[in-house]
């Protein structure tokens, strides 16, 4: 399963990056060249990883396919334009739909093995707030990029200071998660990894959002924290 949800991880990432050409062309121009030279291998490498993902996890367990498809159908909705509408236009739109796909998938994954549904629901509510605020702290990256094409983000609407403080309350309201976890004796021996990644959170979002900075790499200082708590989850059993 790890396979799997890595080469999905993969194909979504990739062809959002495709996808989000026109956005990124401000922010990030750089990457918007390389994609353009290497646009049909990316495409092609997306779709394959995701086919024989879905291939590999239906061999080993056939629920896995609705749970693996749904990044797919949610990246479609918010993607696909009907008229001179996509979801993708409407404020936080982007955001509740990468935060809701990924949690669903990552944390109701388990539980077609044989897992706890509670379990499973606490799982998805601490990945939903952890997706939904570094989603948000890319569009402070972006910021500049987005207001050129009137992109109806977070820090474009409510500006960066403002955002700022409304991703540090939702990063806080993992205390009251962590908890209630404790008070029903869930995820105790992680307690150490649930910690760490609070602490983070609020020093990338101070840092993203007081020096919004190019030279700042937001992909491996963000999305690394995941590889982080692997370790720490690896080191702790």
């Amino acid at each position: 399963m790890v396979i799997c949800t890595s080469l999905i991880t993969y194909s979504v990432y990739s062809l959002n990056r495709v996808t989000d050409i026109e956005e990124d062309a401000s922010n990030l121009p750089e990457r918007v060249n390389f994609i353009q030279s290497k646009k049909n291998i990316i495409i092609f490498l997306s779709i394959f990883s995701y086919i024989f993902a879905i291939i590999l996890g239906g061999i080993r367990n056939k629920y896995t396919i609705p749970i693996f498809l749904i990044p797919f159908f949610m990246g479609l909705i918010y993607s696909i334009k009907i008229s001179s509408f996509r979801l993708k236009d409407l404020f936080l739109a982007k955001n509740l739909t990468v935060s809701l796909s990924w949690a669903v998938s990552s944390a109701f994954l388990p539980y077609v093995f044989g897992g706890n549904f509670v379990f499973a629901v606490m799982i998805f509510l601490f990945l939903f707030i952890k997706c939904f605020v570094n989603t948000v702290v890319f569009d402070v990256r972006d910021v500049e990029g987005d207001r050129k094409v009137n992109a109806n983000t977070l820090p474009v609407v409510m500006g960066v200071e403002k955002t700022m403080l409304i991703l540090l309350f939702i990063n806080s309201t993992l205390f009251i998660w962590l908890f209630l976890c404790i008070q029903k004796n869930f995820f105790l021996e992680y307690i150490p990894a649930i910690l760490f990644s609070i602490i983070y959170g609020y020093i990338y979002i101070l840092l993203f959002c007081k020096s919004v900075n190019k030279k700042y790499n937001f992909d491996y200082a963000i999305d690394g924290e995941f590889i982080i708590l692997f370790l720490i989850c690896i080191f702790i059993q």
